[in-house]
Order: structure tokens, then sequence, then C-alpha cells
């Protein structure tokens, strides 16, 4: 009773403030409408438990529950992807103060919640509605004949439907041929109505097939495992979901039914023929190298010893990294070492694995000579990229998910660095190619290095005779009461914001905020420096401080003269 009474209160609460909401909603606001149907969605959501009970006395019946349970499956497999995306949209909706964004986090949480309760539901009832379906095959009775005769009819219907398809298909292109638009119109107005009779079709045969593959599982008859490729291929035309959840279904009951006896329904013959593509697969000839024939046998073994060198290339850097403090080898030393000897040990793998193949490694002479030759005459630019791309790996002066600028319209995010070239994938979420012989020609602004922490300098200006000491209180003043994204407190820096004078500008006193920032407010420089224009703009306006602009004034000499003339009508 306590816990009810504490849950009633919260639920009161909840819709109180949700009342108080959208009274502040002005009725003349573009986003009214769109505020007022949240607020019904947000009172709409009200879950009610499942309601799994059947009653089950004929085939018809049985089959409804059964397509009940594969729908109710398909739910259950997406659920936690929708309880995701939900979650994903709150979290980005949290922070925002407007009324239609906090309506809609608040529609979102609970939707998420609904979604949360319906999964726990389901996870719970879904099991024993499966086993109850299972258990209740026995008491009832399937024709079979009428589904095969359901079967042969539609497949007739499917075939007829296929050569009217066709005959439309002519006729379309005859009148794309003419440019007669309304034909065309008609004509795609009928193979719209093929398709959803085409889908009709594969929905009787789905139901059909079920019933004789039903009939295999009642009577553990070895016939389902044949039966059953043709409730899974027809059901594939129901959409990709619909098929997992049949085939995940479909085994739970050949399971039950059959359950360690499952394997050995296996003909030897199957097992026989099994195992013959699995030889005639791993065994086909892909190519000829010389003498030798290259397999699939031949590539799985090659990849076996690379993956084999990168594992123990890998061991060997993290030992290197692990004596580095006992042997007292600096940093810069022991990534040195851990590079060199990691691409040795794949350069051994690399050569291993060929040899390993049957390649004769003789050959490799040869195309060094030629590469060579290659490098001479236009491959210059290729090895100094990649030449560039080990170095930037040894020096390591620049990894994955370090932020950099190369000039004042390319900076970005590292997100992968190639043997050729780095990609750098801006705020725009552009991807830029870059060549790695770039970084080690020009300069390059690493802007976390060493750590992700910033220092922004935001200029502003206000008027003459403003008192320079109001302008540091009420700035910094509104900075420490204000959310926005800046670093207070750091064990290594003094991360103090400031406001420093810069200049008597023309038309203002010129100063600068200086403020620290981390993180993903450091990769995002103009929407950062915005949030701290928009706070100073904000405090200056509210203490009455004027913000200039330029402005000229124009002066007369009263040495130099002029005439007004009137003239009198």
């Amino acid at each position: 009773m306590k816990y009810f009474l504490i849950i009633l209160v919260f639920v009161n609460l909840f819709a109180q403030n949700i009342d108080e909401l959208i009274k502040k909603v002005p009725k003349n606001s573009p986003e009214y409408n769109l505020d007022i149907v949240l607020y019904k969605k947000i009172k709409e959501i009200k879950y009610k438990p499942l309601d799994l009970k059947f009653n089950i006395k004929n085939e018809k019946e049985y089959l409804q529950a059964l397509l009940k349970l594969i729908e109710l499956k398909k739910e259950l497999e997406s659920l936690p992807d929708k309880i995701k995306e939900l979650n994903e949209k709150s979290v980005i909706l949290k922070n925002y103060k407007n009324t239609t964004q906090e309506l809609q986090y608040i529609y979102y949480k609970k939707l998420k919640e609904y979604y949360e309760k319906r999964l726990e539901d389901l996870q719970k009832k879904f099991p024993k509605l499966e086993n109850f379906l299972f258990s209740k095959l026995k008491e009832v009775d399937f024709d079979i004949k009428k589904a095969q005769n359901e079967i042969s009819l539609l497949k007739k219907q499917f075939i007829e439907a296929q050569r009217y398809y066709e005959k439309l298909n002519i006729e379309l292109q005859k009148w794309q041929i003419l440019d007669n638009k309304t034909k065309i119109e008609e004509i795609e107005k009928k193979l719209n109505l093929y398709y959803q009779n085409q889908k009709r079709i594969y929905k009787e045969l789905f139901k059909n097939q079920l019933i004789i593959w039903l009939n295999d599982i009642k009577n553990r008859d070895k016939k389902a495992f044949e039966d059953d490729d043709e409730v899974l291929n027809y059901s594939k035309h129901l959409g990709e979901k619909y098929y997992k959840a049949v085939s995940e279904i479909i085994g739970d009951f050949e399971q039950k039914a059959f359950g360690s006896k499952l394997i050995i329904y296996n003909t030897k013959k199957e097992a026989e023929i099994t195992l013959k593509n699995i030889k005639k697969i791993i065994n086909y000839p892909l190519f000829n190298v010389g003498d030798k024939t290259i397999t699939p046998v031949n590539f799985a073994l090659m990849f076996f010893i690379l993956i084999v060198g990168w594992y123990i290339g890998k061991y060997y850097k993290k030992t290197i990294y692990k004596i580095r403090k006992k042997y007292k080898i600096s940093h810069s030393v022991a990534t040195l070492l851990g590079n060199f000897g990691y691409y040795t040990i794949l350069a051994v793998s690399f050569l291993t694995a060929l040899k390993s193949v049957g390649l004769d490694l003789s050959s490799l002479t040869i195309i060094a000579g030629a590469l060579s030759v290659g490098i001479g005459f236009g491959l210059q630019n290729i090895v100094s990229n990649f030449v560039s791309g080990i170095i930037l790996m040894f020096e390591n002066s620049m990894k994955v998910g370090d932020y950099i600028q190369i000039d004042e319209n390319t900076k970005g995010e590292v997100v992968d660095i190639s043997m050729r070239s780095t990609v750098i994938r801006t705020n725009d979420n552009i991807d830029l190619i870059i060549p790695n012989q770039t970084f080690i020609q020009n300069n390059v602004i690493n802007w976390t290095l060493n750590d992700d922490l910033v220092r922004f300098r935001v200029p502003f200006g206000v008027e003459y005779g403003t008192k320079i000491e109001n302008v540091e209180k009420i700035i910094l003043s509104t900075l420490e009461k204000s959310h926005l994204p800046y670093i207070k407190k750091h064990p290594k820096f003094d991360v103090t914001p400031r406001i420093v004078f810069i200049e008597m500008g023309d038309s203002s006193l010129n100063f600068e905020l200086f403020v620290w920032v981390k993180g993903e407010y450091a990769r995002r420089p103009r929407r950062t420096k915005s949030e701290f224009l928009k706070m100073i703009y904000k405090a200056l306006n509210e203490a009455g401080i004027g913000i200039p602009f330029p402005q000229q004034d124009l002066h007369i000499k009263d040495s130099v003269p002029f005439e007004i003339k009137i003239k009198k009508e």
C-alpha cells in the first residue's frame, strides 16, 4: 500500500507538470498545434499487460494463434532497437529548455518506458505461449489435402500473374516510347495491383505450407525438414524480419518435437552429399601461379599464418611497453622498438604465408626491380606518401581520434591513418582523404595531442565610458551562473576564466574572454564560441551596457563659405 501511494503521488505530480507546461504555450505560437498533439500523445501512453490467452479448438484458430506468435517474435526482436533509438533522442533533448523540446523529451521518455514494459512482458510470456501452442498440436486436426489443393491453385494463379506482369511490362515500354503519360499512369496502377496480388498469393502459400509442416511436427515425421524449406522460402517474400521470426519459431518447434533425434534424422546420404560439397568448395581451383594451383584451402592456410603473425606482433608490442619502466626505456624509444618489431614480424609472416601456398619467393626480386623502375618514372608521390605514413605511425604525433588543423578551412577529427593517406572527418561530416606527405611537409596543429583541453578566446567590445571593472564582474558572474560547457577546475592547469582588456579601438573598448573547454566542445569551435557570445551579449544587454558599432562624425569648418538660395513664387 505504501509503494502504491508513492507511485500515485509521482503520477499526479507528473500529470501536473505536463499540464503546467502546456499552459505556458501561447496560442499564437507557430508550434502550438505541435505542442497540443504531443501533450495528447503523452496522455494517451498507458501500458496494458499482454493478454495471450487463446481458445484453440480447430485448425483456423490454431493458425491464427501461430501467426500472432510470429508477429510477437518480430516485435520482441525489434523492441531493443526502438528503445535504444528513443534513449539517444532523449539524451539529445535533455538539455533543451524550449517547451516543444521538453514535451518531445517527455514523450520519448514515456514511450521508452512503455516499450521497456512491453519488452519485459514479452520476454516473460512469449516462451509460455510458444510452449502452449506446441502442446496444443496434439488436439488439432490439420486438413492436409485441402492445403495441398490450395497450394496447387495458388501456384497456377502465380504463373498467370507472372504472364500478366510480362504483358504489362511490354505495354509500359510501348507507351513509354510513345511518351503517352496517361497510359503510363494506367499501367503503373495495374502494376501496383499486381504487386499487392503477389504478396497476397505468397501469404496464402505460406499459410497452407505452414499447415502441412505443422502436421509433420505433430506426427514427428522427418518430412518436416523438407517442408520447412518451403515455409521459409515463402516467408522471405513477406519481409526479412518476418522470415527471421518464422525461422526461429520453426527451429524451436523442431527442437521440441525431435529433441536429441534432430541430428539423427539427417540421413547418411544427405551427410555424404554435404561433405562432398564442402570438399568440392574448399578444393575448387581459383587460379594458377606458375605450376601451382591456388585453392580456398591455400588461402585459409595463408590467412591463418598471417593472423598468427599479427597476434605475435601485438604481443611483442605489449611486452615492449610492459618492460619499458623496468629498464627505464623512454616512451619514444619504446614506440620505435615496438613498431619496428611489429612490422618486421608482419613482413616475415607475409613471406612465410606466401611460401606456404607454394609461391616462389625468388620472383619477388623481379617484382622489386620492376618497382624500382616504376618509382623512377612516376611513383615518387606514392612512395613518398607510403614512407610518410610509416613516419606518422612511428612518431605517434598524430593518431586516430585527434582533432587537427592543416589550414583555416581544413580541420577535423582523424578517423583513419593508412599507409598512403589519412582520413579526416570535418564537423560537417565530410571525409577528407589527404596524402600523408602533407602532414610531413606542412605545419599541422594538433588540438588534442596530449589532452583535449583547449583555451578559447572570445572577443567582444563595449562603448566608451563603460567602467572596465563592471564589465569584468558582470561577464564572469553570468558565466559562473550559466550552464555553458567550460572547465572550472583542473589538477595541472590554471583554468580560471579571465577577462582581458585588449585595446581601445576606433569605436569601442575591446576585450577578450579567456575560457577553457574540453572534449566534443573543443572539436566544435564555432558552435562553442557562439554559445559564449550569446551569453556575453545577453549579460551586457541586461546590464544596460552599450555594444557600439563603427560610426563616423562629419565636421564642417566655419571658414568654408556656402550660400542658401530661397526661390519665392
